[in-house]
């Protein structure tokens, strides 16, 4: 099930499955060190917080990692963290950026390893 909200649509994982296959980047905002645990096969890690004092990393900051992962504002992106919380502000941030086609997936990790989906 999909949900849209301006240039923000909410998927689950059978999007990710089709979203893989059609090569649209898969980004993990999770702390690099939950990242190295176990990831979706394909991701990139771009950590959303600051593994220093644990605050939010800046706006421009967040753009400039997800660019430098190959993202443009007019391309197709997938976000998850862990459970949705992290990858639906960092989707939040993208859209108010110019970001035209992002996709949070609300389950994140979370629901990826209750579904016994694969990892890396």
């Amino acid at each position: 099930m999909a949900t849209e909200n301006e240039s923000i649509t909410v998927i689950d994982s059978l999007r990710i499955e089709q979203a893989r296959s059609e090569g649209v980047p898969l980004i993990d905002v999770r702390p690099a060190f939950m990242f190295d645990q176990a990831h979706i096969p394909g991701a990139v890690n771009v950590p959303l917080v600051n593994p220093e004092d644990g605050s939010m990393i800046p706006d421009e900051s967040l753009v400039a990692a997800i660019e430098k992962a190959g993202v443009k504002p007019e391309d197709d992106v997938v976000l998850y963290c862990q459970t949705g919380l992290h990858a639906g502000l960092a989707a939040d941030t993208l859209a108010k950026e110019g970001f035209t086609d992002v996709e949070v997936y609300s389950g994140s990790m979370n629901d990826w390893a209750a579904q016994g989906l694969p990892t890396a």
